[in-house]
């Protein structure tokens, strides 16, 4: 809209456009314009989509207003000194007014016949902000491939090309910029940028890649201010969609996602307004889903992170971003699916730096630190300046105890950003998930310095300290970081259990704080402790440690609780209990099926050994020992060879001792796992048999002292490369000695399905499952196995039983499900063989502890017997599975108020109420009668409270009566102890 009067030749016009596009652009008096470096000045003629770089015009204003933006500019009078295109006198075609060849000279484009004028308006407007050329397009697409690939510098040139030929469209710019980022080109990224931002200068994604180079080129400043005009885009681009009430584009609500992510906006809305609605939008953009699935990741969101690049890689198959983002989803609950994508992800894109780095970070956790720095090194040649590869080797240099390397690493990493936070919080996590936790909340603290509002340092700083048992500090910075993010997962997770937690009831003595459930507490709480002190008694000083500091030990009657205390996330593997040093998780046996005795044997083992090296020992070797002194404790805990362990370590299955922790990080199943533990068991006993424990007590103090683990074998024991050839022998000779004459080799079973056989048993219905195989062999245990399968699915009782008996006298023993003692007590119960049966049980009872169903039937026929010395027996095994289970206590007050065990009764009577059966006036009773002799006024206390729950309970009243009218002293009452293991 031209204005009226000019002076000197000046030329004044204002004109507006709608705000439709990023690249906008605009008339000045008769010339094409556009915009190149904000809204303050025009700097450049435009014609067809190029820029020709004429003098910059002066005294522009501009103004904003809702939906548009006007533009008021004054050319100066030598505006068309120059000029080579004369004025047209007649209308010209509609290609002269984008003459790129007479712009490409330098010559600013012919003035426009006012007749035409709304004309090349329009022409002008669609070429901005029409779709681009067809050879734009090729050009953007093979880039945004060869990126997408690997192929960064290839990426480059092509987008580097594309916009010189044409002109710097946002998509261009930006596959510009992200390729020189991913090769550590930062200060070419941020020119890149900056060029781009003044033709594209509400630009929200080139100012988000614009914020990135700053920072890591050093621009503090100019970043805050990028971070500003962020803001300023987004609060344009509302007010757009407010007027206009258009739907933005997939592309367009990405990067205000991302901005209003960086914004401190509300996760919940940025997912419903934006990354929603793009992860929706057609055609499909990829950002949408790795921006969505970041979030979820950040937010430790697993799940939905895993939905989120699930859908991606559905629009966008064989996506490196997509398969890295899950990967990293998996990598914590399923280990067969995190290889599995990494895999992919590097198959579809070598250089891949994301993917490389999550498979350093599992080199390392495996304990195979010279692959992990190769492969760093390797990340290295493809961005030098790569912070997570500094940051990594920094975390190898702390794992071989070398803190000055360590720290020249990580000023490498900090070398481009020196406040990223994400360097730190990578090392610190890394240092405590190898059990380094104070080390691990060092480095978080330095994160939060650089960053006081970077949430996942304070929840790893949290979960540090709680492992510390720094629990006061702790608790408070979970519940910081749930107030800084109520979104955070893991912080929403422990700021619950915190408040769960504040409901148990804590045991102390001195040496052990035990942390229970209150009815759990009451009910076998004294058994944990006496358990606890046994052990405290031995363990120490087997492995020359004074235990001073007080342990934490606690126990979790909800499996989920136990997960969120344990690793923050509920429902993490199947773990019985896991030690931090002198803190210990246990699941309440009351979750599941094992022997409690056994688990917390083995978890105080871990904290004598832990405790000795400082944290510092591989995991391979802490779990050996606790399951070695799970065997030394009793014969019937811990884990011994089996059929299928033998037979994987006569095929060569098994890891050498180099590699031993990789064999947990392997591990694709429960069965796996249980032979890692196996494994790392079997080279203690190898130590022990080979070498002595003087050998072992001195290789953990060794490790304590800072020794490199291999040096510390070779001084101990032998070279590493010694060790391992000697233990792949002995290892093999234990195998053969066990096998005997039997083949243990596994033949195919296609179709084949499990067997179950039910032995007798009380109301629980306590099975065993028996898993046949198909094969003729006669010495393969799988082929006998199927062949009495068939003679059990036949009811041919009698031969069934001699087939069994054959196998069990050869003198082997075949724990699990595959168990032919289980079978030959439930064909000698058919058979009406009692004797038979309970010796069979019995055999199983001795050898697993944890064996409910042998030993329940166990229980249940000595009661039948009314053999009390047995149901003695047999109830406090099984209360050693099941401290909650009413059946075992109920047998242990029978056996022993039978038996005049009045200590011993009481404990089981007070636990029978604690469970609150409906008996309760009986109970009362009869533990007011035991009472009677030893403390008569506890005893009164139990009768009244029998007579209140059976008001005409004689007998009560005639036991009432018999006690002293004067209250006596109460005798100190003995502390019930637990079965010795």
């Amino acid at each position: 809209m031209p204005q009226a009067g000019s002076e000197s030749g000046i030329f004044q016009t204002s004109v507006y456009i709608v705000l439709g596009n990023a690249e906008s652009s605009f008339f000045g008096g008769n010339y094409i314009l556009a915009s190149r470096t904000g809204v303050h000045h025009a700097d450049g003629l435009l014609a067809g989509g190029n820029l020709w770089q004429g003098p910059k015009s002066q005294n522009s204003k501009s103004w904003n207003f809702i939906g548009f933006r006007w533009f008021t500019v004054t050319l100066p009078p030598d505006a068309l000194a120059g000029t080579c295109c004369s004025p047209l006198a007649s209308p010209p075609p509609a290609y002269y007014f984008f003459n790129m060849e007479a712009l490409r000279k330098g010559c600013p484009a012919p003035p426009v016949p006012p007749l035409y004028r709304p004309v090349a308006l329009l022409l002008l407007m669609l070429a901005w902000m029409g779709l681009p050329t067809v050879a734009r397009a090729d050009a953007l697409s093979d880039a945004t491939d060869k990126l997408r690939s690997g192929d960064y510098d290839g990426a480059y040139t092509t987008a580097a090309q594309a916009i010189k030929d044409t002109y710097p469209s946002e998509s261009l710019v930006a596959v510009e910029a992200q390729a020189l980022l991913a090769v550590g080109r930062y200060n070419d990224a941020y020119a890149a940028t900056v060029t781009g931002l003044r033709t594209q200068t509400d630009s929200i994604r080139l100012r988000l890649l614009y914020r990135t180079a700053c920072l890591y080129t050093g621009k503090d400043t100019e970043a805050l201010k990028a971070l500003a005009d962020i803001d300023s885009a987004m609060a344009i681009l509302a007010q757009r969609q407010q007027i206009l009430q258009t739907p933005l584009d997939a592309q367009t609500l990405t990067d205000a996602g991302e901005g209003a992510l960086l914004l401190k906006m509300d996760p919940k809305t940025i997912i419903e307004r934006f990354f929603d609605p793009a992860m929706q939008g057609k055609p499909a953009v990829h950002d949408s889903f790795v921006e969505a699935g970041r979030l979820a990741l950040d937010k430790h969101d697993f799940q939905l992170a895993s939905l989120d690049f699930g859908n991606g890689l559905k629009a966008f198959p064989g996506d490196a971003d997509m398969l890295a983002g899950l990967a990293e989803a998996f990598r914590d609950s399923d280990r067969e699916k995190f290889a599995d994508y990494a895999q992919q992800a590097i198959t579809a894109n070598p250089r891949h730096v994301p993917t490389l780095l999550l498979l350093a970070e599992n080199l390392i956790d495996a304990e195979q630190h010279d692959q992990a720095r190769e492969l760093l090194n390797k990340i290295l040649t493809i961005n030098p300046k790569e912070p997570g590869a500094f940051a990594l080797l920094a975390v190898l240099s702390y794992l071989h105890n070398q803190p000055e390397q360590a720290a020249a690493y990580r000023t490498q990493a900090l070398s481009t950003w020196g406040k990223n936070p994400q360097v730190d919080f990578l090392i610190g996590q890394k240092l405590s998930q190898n059990y380094r936790f104070t080390l691990g909340a060092d480095e978080q603290r330095k994160a939060l310095a650089s960053d006081p509002t970077y949430t996942r340092a304070r929840v790893q700083l949290a979960q540090d300290l709680l492992r510390l048992g720094q629990e006061e500090e702790g608790w408070s910075q979970a519940a910081q970081a749930h107030k800084e993010d109520g979104y955070d997962v893991e912080a929403f997770n422990l700021v619950s259990l915190d408040d769960e937690i504040s409901k148990y009831k804590t045991i102390s003595n001195g040496h052990f704080n035990l942390r229970m459930e209150p009815q759990e507490a009451q009910i076998y709480g004294p058994r944990v402790m006496a358990l606890l002190e046994k052990e405290r008694n031995i363990m120490p000083a087997k492995y020359g440690l004074d235990l001073t500091t007080p342990v934490l030990v606690e126990i979790f009657p909800n499996a989920a609780d136990f997960s969120v205390r344990t690793f923050s996330m509920p429902d993490i593997g199947e773990f019985l209990g896991v030690t931090f040093g002198n803190v210990v998780t246990i699941n309440s046996p009351g979750t599941h099926e094992s022997n409690w005795p056994d688990v917390i044997w083995h978890e105080f083992t871990h904290v004598v050994t832990l405790t000795l090296t400082r944290n510092q020992m591989p995991r391979w070797l802490s779990e050996g020992i606790s399951v070695y002194e799970e065997n030394q404790g009793d014969p019937a805990w811990g884990i011994h060879m089996d059929p299928d362990f033998c037979g994987r370590i006569l095929a060569g299955k098994m890891q050498p001792i180099s590699s031993m922790s990789a064999a947990f990080l392997k591990a694709k199943n429960s069965t796996d796992t249980q032979f890692a533990y196996f494994e790392a068991e079997l080279v203690v006993q190898y130590f022990m048999d080979h070498y002595s424990i003087d050998h072992v007590k001195t290789l953990l103090q060794d490790i304590g002292k800072g020794m490199e683990f291999n040096d510390a074998l070779a001084k101990n024991f032998a070279p590493v490369t010694q060790l391992d050839e000697d233990f792949v022998k002995y290892a093999q000779d234990q195998a053969k000695k066990y096998a005997g004459d039997w083949n243990f080799s596994k033949p195919e079973e296609p179709g084949a399905s499990p067997a179950t056989v039910t032995i007798a048993s009380d109301a629980a219905g306590q099975s065993a499952t028996v898993t046949p195989a198909k094969v003729a062999d006669p010495h393969n245990y799988y082929s006998r196995i199927e062949e009495i399968e068939k003679l059990l699915e036949a009811e041919d009782w009698e031969k069934a039983r001699d087939q069994i008996k054959e196998i069990n006298a050869t003198g082997i023993y075949a724990p699990g499900p595959d168990n032919p003692y289980l079978m030959l007590a439930h064909v000698c119960d058919k058979l009406h063989d009692p004797a038979g049966e309970k010796e069979a049980l019995t055999m199983v009872a001795s050898h697993e502890a944890d064996s409910l169903a042998a030993i329940s039937r166990l229980l249940e026929i000595a009661r039948n017997d009314k053999d009390y010395a047995a149901m003695a027996k047999w109830g406090e095994a099984s209360i050693e599975i099941h401290p909650l289970g009413v059946t075992a206590w109920r047998a242990l007050l029978d056996a022993h108020e039978e038996r005049k065990e009045n200590v011993a009764g009481i404990e089981a009577g007070l636990a029978l109420i604690n469970l609150d059966p409906p008996d309760l006036a009986s109970l009362h009773y009869r533990v007011a009668k035991m009472m009677l002799p030893t403390d008569p006024v506890a005893a009164r206390r139990h009768v009244l409270q029998a007579l209140e729950e059976a008001p005409r309970f004689r007998a009560a009243y005639d036991l009432l009566a018999a006690l002293p009218t004067t209250p006596v002293a109460a005798a100190p009452t003995a502390t019930p102890t637990p079965a010795t293991p």
